[in-house]
């Protein structure tokens, strides 16, 4: 997903710095990617400046900045529910529709 930034710089020297940061959570990399241990990204970014200045000259408009990321081996992988936990759940939701049906009926 792209994002626009758009920052007035009301003035400046002759540089300015812009510094935009992104955090990838180990959870959506566990449930996106799970048969991977990293993944690359091309991070893309381009500068248009918008002025009244005629001679103004943009040297490196866009670039372009490879990022890897890594999978946290300390990371637990998302495991299914256990088959007995899905046992007891249907036996307890029986024994409560059971239980409503019977109070019901008297």
């Amino acid at each position: 997903r792209c994002l626009a930034f758009r920052c007035p710089l009301h003035s400046f020297e002759r540089a300015a710095v812009l510094t935009a940061r992104g955090r990838l959570w180990n959870g959506t990399f566990l449930e996106e990617y799970l048969a991977v241990t990293s993944v690359e990204l091309i991070v893309r970014a381009s500068v248009s400046v918008t002025s009244s200045i005629k001679n103004l000259v943009l040297k490196d408009a866009s670039t372009q900045i490879p990022v890897s990321i890594y999978l946290d081996p300390g990371a637990a992988v998302a495991g299914g529910v256990p088959w007995w936990v899905i046992l007891l759940a249907v036996l307890a939701g029986v024994l409560v529709l059971a239980l409503l049906v019977f109070i019901l009926w008297k």
